[in-house]
C-alpha cells in the first residue's frame, strides 16, 4: 500500500473525509497519511498564489504526472520525484493559468524532452505536446484518467478524473482546476470566462460524478485541502443546495474582483509553456503593471541586462531630465505628451520598456496608455527618481 502525502497545507481543516478510505489520520506538521492501493499521491502548496500541485505515480511501474506545477516551486517538485525514483510522464495543466506561471515548460526542458506537456486543444498553446480533448484518457502504469472538459473560469478549462474502481477504492478522485473549488468556484470575468457555461460545467459534468468522489482544487485561501462531490453539491454556496443557473449568474456579476497580481506576466507566460517573455516580475496596482527601484537595479546590475534589450524611457520635463534628482544611465527622454504618444503609435508593441518620472505617476500613465495601445512588456517604475535618490543609487546629472 502506497502513502498518502496531503502536503503542506496551512492548516488542517479537512472536509469531507468522512467514509474515505484513503485518509485517515492528521499530524500536527498539515500532512494527513494514509493508503492508497498502488498509487502514490501527493498535495503540493504553493503560498504566494495559494495553488496546489498534485503528484500522481504508479507504485509498481513509477510512471507519474504531475498537475498544475508553478515555476517558483519547480526545484521542490522535481527533487520529490527524483528521490521517489518515479519516471514523469505528463506535465498536465489545467487551464491557462492567470496567478502564476506553470512549470510544464522547464519541467520539460530539465527532463530532457522526456516528458510530455498537455493542456486543452482550445487554450491556444502550440508549445505543447499534446493538445487534450474531453473524454480522453492518459495513461500512467495501470492507472487512467478521464480528461473531463469543464469550461466557464476559462473557456478551455479541465478536469481530471480517477474512478474509484482504477483506485481500487471505494471512492474517486477529481482534479477541478479553478472550475469547482472547496466551497466556491473559480471566477468568470476574463480569458473568455461565463458564468452561464461554468454552471453546467459544474452541475452536468462535476455533480454527475459518484457522490463520494474526493474534490482536489487548484486553489484553497482558507486551508482546506479536500472536499467530496456531495458535500459540494450540498454546501457550495456559489452552486450548491439546489441554487438556480440565474441565482449563480446573478451571485457571479456581484463579485467585483481585482484582477490577480501576476495577470500580466502569467497569460503570455502560460501560452509559451510558462517562458517569461519579461526580463520583470510585474505587480499590478490598479491595473497597471509596475516594478521596484530596487528590481530594476538588480537586473541592471547582471552580466545579462546588455543583450536583454530593455529600454529606459524619462518621460519627465528636460529640465528635470537633467536636474534635481539626474536621470538613470540609459534612459531615453520622451516627455509626457504628443512627443511620447507620438513613439508609442508608431512603436514596435513587442519591446520592453520601463516607463520612469520623479515619483511614479506621469510614468503610470505612460504605461497606461502603452497598455492600451497592445504593448505586452511594460512597467511602471514605483516611486520613480525620488526613490532611486533615496537608495543614493548612481544618476547622470548633465
Amino acid at each position: 500500500m502506497a502513502l498518502i502525502l496531503d502536503a503542506i497545507s496551512q492548516k488542517n481543516n479537512l472536509p469531507g473525509l468522512g467514509g474515505l478510505k484513503g485518509l485517515r489520520k492528521i499530524y500536527p506538521n498539515g500532512r494527513t497519511f494514509g493508503s492508497l492501493s498502488d498509487m502514490i499521491f501527493y498535495q503540493l502548496f504553493e503560498s504566494e498564489s495559494s495553488t496546489y500541485t498534485y503528484l500522481l505515480g504508479d507504485e509498481k511501474s513509477k510512471e507519474a504526472v504531475i498537475i498544475d506545477p508553478v515555476l517558483e516551486t519547480i526545484d521542490r517538485d522535481l527533487n520529490l520525484i527524483n528521490e521517489l525514483g518515479l519516471k514523469l510522464n505528463f506535465v498536465l495543466d489545467t487551464h491557462v493559468h492567470a496567478d502564476h506561471v506553470t512549470a510544464a515548460g522547464t519541467i520539460r526542458q530539465r527532463l530532457a524532452g522526456r516528458v510530455k506537456t498537455a493542456v486543452s486543444s482550445r487554450a491556444g498553446v502550440e508549445c505543447i505536446d499534446v493538445g487534450l480533448e474531453d473524454g480522453q484518457v492518459i495513461d500512467f502504469g495501470k492507472h487512467r484518467i478521464k480528461v473531463i472538459a469543464t469550461p466557464g473560469h476559462t473557456n478551455s478549462c479541465l478536469s481530471f478524473y480517477l474512478s474509484a474502481e482504477d483506485l481500487g477504492e471505494s471512492s474517486g478522485m477529481v482534479f477541478t482546476g479553478d472550475a469547482l473549488l472547496i466551497r466556491g468556484t473559480g471566477r468568470t470575468d476574463f480569458q473568455n470566462g461565463s458564468s452561464a457555461v461554468l454552471f453546467e460545467s459544474v452541475t452536468r459534468n462535476l455533480f454527475a460524478l459518484p457522490e463520494g468522489t474526493r474534490v482536489y482544487p487548484a486553489h484553497d485561501y482558507k486551508g482546506h485541502t479536500v472536499s467530496s462531490i456531495r458535500e459540494e453539491r450540498l454546501f457550495n454556496p456559489r452552486l450548491g443546495g439546489g441554487k438556480s443557473k440565474d441565482q449563480f449568474i446573478k451571485l457571479m456579476s456581484e463579485l467585483n474582483l481585482t484582477q490577480p497580481k501576476k495577470i500580466h506576466e502569467a497569460l503570455p507566460a502560460n501560452l509559451s509553456c510558462g517562458k517569461r517573455g519579461s526580463v520583470f516580475q510585474a505587480r499590478t496596482e490598479n491595473g497597471i503593471p509596475e516594478i521596484t527601484v530596487e528590481d530594476l537595479n538588480k537586473a541592471m546590475a547582471t552580466p545579462e541586462w546588455k543583450t536583454q534589450k530593455v529600454r529606459l524611457i524619462d518621460v519627465r520635463r528636460p529640465d528635470e531630465y537633467n536636474g534635481e534628482f539626474g536621470h538613470i544611465a540609459g534612459a531615453e527622454l520622451l516627455t509626457l505628451g504628443a512627443d511620447l504618444q507620438a513613439f508609442i503609435d508608431a512603436g514596435d508593441s513587442s519591446e520592453e520598456i520601463v516607463f520612469i518620472c520623479r515619483s511614479g505617476g506621469r510614468s503610470g500613465q505612460a504605461t497606461e496608455y502603452a497598455g492600451s495601445k497592445g504593448y505586452k512588456k511594460v512597467f511602471n517604475m514605483r516611486g520613480g527618481m525620488i526613490r532611486w535618490s533615496e537608495l543614493k543609487l548612481s544618476a547622470v546629472k548633465s
